[in-house]
């Protein structure tokens, strides 16, 4: 049996380090791109946005991690072509790639919380959609264009949906979203402050968990064609921001939304992962609570 092949694209990003990481681990990893330049020799350097670069990418591989793109919220709005550009042609690049070729990858691909209508319960994968900002329309497209190209052109795909990731086994300079935004407040000596009144509730993910969901739900068979919710530990923003809080002998505040904000928050999302569950049979998740001790 020959040994697996995996690349990376994105491998300079929070969660595309710690993918890099995992899968060197596994024996696994071939190759890494990302946009910026960078010393190894098992990297090279490579624009997305450019069918001509794009095309430098290594096809004969058994999986593509395909996590390079943009975030945000109301900053898409500002940014739209670049949004559009990084998070929707590049992935139509390298599926264009990809079908020119005489090879079938298998494509992972990180979507988001955002794509989701809030709502107070757990969401399953099936429940209803909702475009509030740029960035959500670039995730709920690319899982169209994955879905397309795998039905004409048999290209395999899976694609999971993250809520808030946390955490680093790369180092201890933490300074990766929500909880990074808490744990810099915090740091600081400041209060931490939340808008609204810190109910609204998330599905907390450690990135050894993450990594570990992705990458073997990937490797699992039965995952082709499939979208799931990486599932985590359910907090509310209020209870979170507590324990970091906690640790450093400082307070949680709450203030007011800005209309421009408050107009694009989606509310609770947090998810039922029964279906991640059925294809791995997962561990019991890590706890914000036993990470923050080592923060």
């Amino acid at each position: 049996m020959s040994v697996l092949k995996s690349v990376v694209i994105g491998s300079n990003g929070y969660i595309g380090k710690h993918l890099v990481y995992y899968l060197k681990r596994k024996g696994v990893l071939f190759r890494i791109y990302d946009i910026q330049d960078v010393d190894d020799l098992n990297y090279e350097k490579i624009n997305i946005i450019s069918r001509e670069s794009v095309e430098k990418i290594n096809l004969n591989v058994d999986y593509i991690f395909i996590f390079a793109g943009i975030t945000g919220t109301y900053t898409g709005f500002d940014n739209y072509q670049i949004y559009n550009n990084v998070n929707e042609i590049g992935l139509m690049n390298l599926l264009d790639a990809i079908r020119k070729s005489p090879y079938r990858p298998k494509i992972i691909f990180p979507s988001t919380r955002l794509v989701y209508k809030g709502i107070d319960k757990p969401l399953k994968e099936t429940d209803e959609m909702e475009s509030k900002t740029i960035y959500a329309v670039n995730k709920i497209a690319c899982e169209g264009l994955l879905n397309a190209y795998r039905i004409s052109f048999d290209i395999p795909y899976t694609v999971f949906r993250i809520c808030i990731p946390y955490g680093n086994l790369l180092s201890t300079d933490y300074s990766f979203g929500t909880v990074g935004f808490f744990i810099k407040q915090a740091k600081a000596g400041n209060d931490i402050t939340l808008y609204g009144d810190g109910t609204i509730k998330r599905t907390f993910t450690h990135i050894e968990d993450l990594c570990f969901q992705i990458v073997e739900g990937a490797f699992n068979s039965n995952s082709n064609g499939e979208i799931y919710n990486v599932g985590g530990e359910t907090l509310s923003l209020k209870e979170a921001a507590e324990i970091v809080a906690a640790k450093f002998n400082t307070k949680v505040v709450t203030i007011p939304w800005p209309e421009k904000d408050l107009r694009i928050e989606s509310g609770h999302t947090y998810f039922d992962d029964s279906k991640i569950q059925g294809l791995l049979h997962l561990n019991p998740y890590k706890k914000l609570k036993d990470f923050s001790k080592d923060i």
